[in-house]
């Protein structure tokens, strides 16, 4: 899987410019009024997973959640479905995420009719990728140059090399050096990305090393740490490399899976990540979700899901077999919300009005933050979290980790004193 398992898609790099940063009151005031699911407007972005390949990888990480998913029609995604969809979008603003599986498994010649179609849409579009480098090659660096020459890329590291130890290709063999390949291409190409780090057991207590290793590359601007919080997921497939391994960490599918991190476990790394962050990389790249804390902080808007209003409603993925879904977290046909050969127009789908039970589940969850100390930073969390850890042992813990996240950062900045200054790449 190219990208990790929660908010693992590219996600927006942070272009908040150069400037002082200074708190603005009690940003841990009791919100008393109703926290609601808010819905977009028609002439709001969405954000669009576009699943390439499907499910389809070249590498078969352990937590991969797409290998989890049922594909009953697996295929590459159609210039004929992907048309069919942008003309249900209008001219609304898009911002386009080449997913999969891997999204460079589909070959640079079925790629080219999909990058002509999206050049011609007539809205305002944006394009990035997230990927696990290993497939990069000059040719498609040209490719990208071509129709999308600022296209912003992510690519999976878990951190130090042993940390990448699932992250695996089927022969069950590690992937760390192919990635790497892949990032210096990019890097020789002038190329600026960002890092997804799924934090797993084997990155905890290895802050320091972790930021100090993305230091090391010095075309990054930007790191998203990705909570993998499995719990009472099952595995699908046991590819014969991997069986072993995948039965030992998860065979039974109850409880924690092997690689998962609890609550508490991921928010202690962000905070430890924070520290050394703040001390010697903070001028370097900008961290998630540390970034959006300290904009929290300073009155400034937020865009990041897991902490803004602007939530999985705001995110669509398309399926080959021309499926539309709601979040890409959210496991189909739980988050099916329409086909492209059914709807005309994305008004009659992005409200969820074909998938009344998720919209209610996901209304339920904001409606359980009213009065929350903490709701105006933690904005309600991850929802796709929320909803696969509902009626588990990590339901309250959940909210609980992140109201000493929000309260440690916090409390660390008023230490460290104001006014911050974020990161000089983010301009």
């Amino acid at each position: 899987m190219t990208g990790p398992a929660r908010r693992r898609a590219a996600w927006p790099v942070p272009r908040h410019p150069t400037a002082e940063m200074a708190f603005s009151g009690n940003t841990n005031a009791r919100w008393e009024a109703r926290m609601e699911l808010r819905l977009p407007r028609p002439d709001e972005s969405l954000t669009v997973i576009l699943k390439l390949a499907g499910a389809a990888c070249n590498i078969n990480c352990y937590y991969c959640y797409e290998k989890r998913k049922p594909y009953p029609d697996e295929n590459w995604l159609s210039p004929e479905t992907l048309g069919k969809f942008l003309r249900t979008a209008g001219t609304r603003p898009l911002r386009i995420v080449l997913h999969g599986g891997e999204p460079l498994l589909i070959g640079t010649a079925r790629m080219r009719p999909l990058l002509e179609l999206m050049r011609s849409y007539p809205g305002p579009l944006e394009m990035t990728m997230q990927t696990n480098g290993m497939l990069l090659t000059d040719a498609w660096v040209d490719l990208f140059d071509e129709y999308f020459p600022d296209i912003d890329i992510g690519v999976s590291i878990d951190g130090p090399r042993s940390a990448n130890a699932y992250r695996v290709d089927y022969r069950d063999l590690p992937t760390f050096d192919r990635m790497l390949r892949g990032v210096e291409l990019l890097h020789r190409r002038g190329k600026t990305i960002a890092v997804c780090v799924t934090v797993t057991k084997l990155v905890l207590d290895r802050a320091a090393e972790t930021m100090a290793m993305i230091a090391e590359l010095p075309h990054v601007r930007a790191v998203r740490l990705s909570p993998c919080l499995d719990y009472n997921v099952t595995t699908i497939k046991f590819p014969k490399g991997n069986a072993q391994s995948l039965s030992l960490l998860n065979g039974s599918g109850q409880g924690a899976a092997g690689w998962a991190t609890t609550p508490h476990e991921y928010a202690r790394f962000v905070a430890d990540c924070f520290d050394v962050w703040h001390e010697r990389h903070f001028r370097q790249f900008l961290v998630e979700p540390l970034f959006s804390m300290l904009l929290h902080f300073s009155g400034a808007d937020v865009t990041l899901t897991d902490w803004s209003l602007t939530k999985e409603p705001f995110i669509v993925a398309l399926y080959p077999d021309g499926t539309i879904g709601a979040s890409e977290e959210i496991s189909t046909p739980d988050a099916r919300i329409g086909h492209v050969d059914t709807v005309r127009d994305l008004d009659e789908i992005v409200a969820m009005q074909r998938n009344p039970v998720l919209r209610e589940a996901m209304e339920s969850l904001l409606d359980s933050c009213t009065g929350c100390s903490h709701a105006r930073v933690c904005a309600g969390g991850s929802l796709a979290d929320r909803l696969r850890l509902v009626g588990t042992d990590w339901d309250h813990e959940y909210c609980e980790s992140r109201r000493w996240l929000i309260d440690y950062v916090r409390n660390r900045c008023e230490h460290f004193g104001v006014p911050l200054r974020p990161a000089v790449g983010a301009g």
